[in-house]
C-alpha cells in the first residue's frame, strides 16, 4: 500500500484510514481479544505461555530476519541510534512534565517507564509485518523492528532495573549479579549471534551455500514454521496479560499523562527527529527506514515496564493501568501514525 495524499480527496480519507485500521490493525485486535477471552474461560498457565514465546517462538523470528534481511549495516545503525535518540528525548520530555505538573516524586520512576519502554515486540513486530506486508517488505520492516526490541528489552533489564529499584518500597537491596544474570540469559542475544554468525559463513561458502543450505533444510523448516506462529502467539499473549489486569479504585496515578506521552508525544518526537535528520544529515535515514522508525514508536507501553515494577514493588497498579489504556486505545493512535507514514504528509521525510 503507498498512499499519496495530494492525490487523495478529502472524502477519501475516511475511506483510507478505515483500510489501514481494517486491514492492519483489526488482525491485532481480534487476536488480542481472543487471548483476553481464553485466558478468562481457560486461566491459562501465563508463566509457561511468557516462556514459549520469550524463549522459543521470539528468537526463532529474530534469526529469521536476520538470516533472510537484505537490510544494510547502515539501516541497522541508524535505527539502534535513532532509538537511543528517542528514549532519551522521551524520558526527558516526561520528567519535565511530571515535575511541572506535581506528579508525586516517588511515582516519576514509574512514569518515565511508562513512556521509556514500549511494546517493540508482541506488539510492535505484528504491527511492522502487517502495515508493510502489502508493500511487500514486512520481512525487511520486522528486521529492523528485531533491533529496536533487542535494545528495548536489553535497556529495560538495565536501565529499566535501576529505575524500578530506584522508585520501589522492595527489593532494592538485589545484587547486581542477578541483574546480569537477566542480561546474560537474554535468549534474543544469542538468537541474533547465531543470525549474523550463520550469515557471515554463508557469504565465506560462497557456491557451496546452497548444497549446506540443502544439508540443513529440516533445521531451516523448524525455524520458518515457527516463525510462522509468531504473531499468533505473541498477541494472543498480550491479550492474555491484559485479562489479568484489574481495574479498580485506588491511588490516583498520572494515568492520563502516561498514554498522551506514549501515544501521541511519543511518535511526535519521532516525527521530530526525522526532520532534523533529513535537514541536518540527509539522506541518512532512508525513506522506507523512516517509515519503520515512525510507526514503532507509536506503539503501547510494554508489559515487561508492569513486570518490573511488581518485582521492586513500583506501583505496579499504575503500571498495569498504563499498559492497559495505551493498548486499549492505541488502535485509534496507531492507525493515524500508520496513514501518516505510509500517506505523503510528511515527504520526503517518511514517504517511500
Amino acid at each position: 500500500m503507498s498512499l499519496m495524499l495530494g492525490e487523495i480527496a478529502l472524502s477519501q480519507l475516511p475511506g483510507q484510514l478505515w483500510h489501514i485500521f481494517y486491514y492492519i490493525v483489526s488482525p491485532l485486535l481480534m487476536l488480542i481479544g481472543l487471548g483476553c477471552l481464553i485466558q478468562r474461560k481457560l486461566s491459562l498457565d501465563m508463566p509457561t505461555l511468557t516462556r514459549l514465546n520469550f524463549y522459543f517462538v521470539v528468537p526463532a523470528v529474530i534469526y529469521f530476519s536476520v538470516v533472510t534481511s537484505t537490510l544494510r549495516l547502515a539501516d541497522v545503525a541508524v535505527v539502534m541510534g535513532f532509538h537511543l535518540v528517542l528514549i532519551v528525548l522521551l524520558s526527558a520530555a516526561a520528567l519535565s512534565l511530571g515535575l511541572i505538573l506535581g506528579v508525586a516524586r516517588d511515582r516519576l520512576c514509574a512514569l518515565l517507564m511508562t513512556v521509556m519502554y514500549y511494546n517493540s515486540g508482541n506488539y510492535g513486530l505484528p504491527l511492522q509485518d502487517l502495515a508493510f506486508r502489502q508493500m511487500g517488505r514486512n520481512v525487511d520492516a520486522t528486521g529492523l523492528q528485531v533491533f529496536v526490541m533487542i535494545l528495548q528489552n536489553f535497556s529495560g533489564f538495565t536501565v529499566g532495573i535501576l529505575l524500578a529499584a530506584a522508585g520501589g518500597t522492595s527489593g532494592s537491596d538485589r545484587h547486581w549479579r542477578q541483574n546480569l544474570l537477566h542480561i546474560i540469559k537474554f535468549p534474543p542475544i544469542y538468537a541474533l549471534a547465531a543470525g549474523l554468525i550463520t550469515a557471515q559463513v554463508r557469504n565465506l561458502l560462497g557456491d557451496d551455500a546452497v548444497k549446506a543450505a540443502g544439508a540443513l533444510e529440516p533445521f531451516w523448516d523448524v525455524v520458518v514454521h515457527t516463525r510462522s506462529a509468531f504473531v499468533a502467539i505473541a498477541l494472543v499473549t498480550l491479550g492474555a496479560q491484559l485479562a489479568l489486569v484489574k481495574s479498580h479504585d485506588g491511588p490516583r496515578y498520572p494515568v492520563t499523562l502516561s498514554v498522551v506521552l506514549r501515544l501521541l508525544v511519543a511518535p511526535a518526537v519521532a516525527l521530530g527527529l526525522l526532520y532534523l535528520a533529513h535537514v541536518f544529515m540527509p539522506g541518512t535515514i532512508t525513506p522506507f527506514v523512516g517509515q519503520v522508525l515512525l510507526i514503532s514508536a507509536a506503539t503501547p507501553t510494554a508489559v515487561n515496564a508492569m513486570l518490573l515494577c511488581l518485582e521492586f514493588n513500583n506501583h505496579p497498579d499504575y503500571l498495569a493501568r498504563a499498559v492497559f489504556y495505551s493498548t486499549t486505545l492505541s488502535p485509534l493512535t496507531v492507525t493515524l501514525t500508520i496513514f501518516a507514514a505510509q500517506s505523503g504528509m510528511f515527504a520526503p521525510l517518511v514517504i517511500a
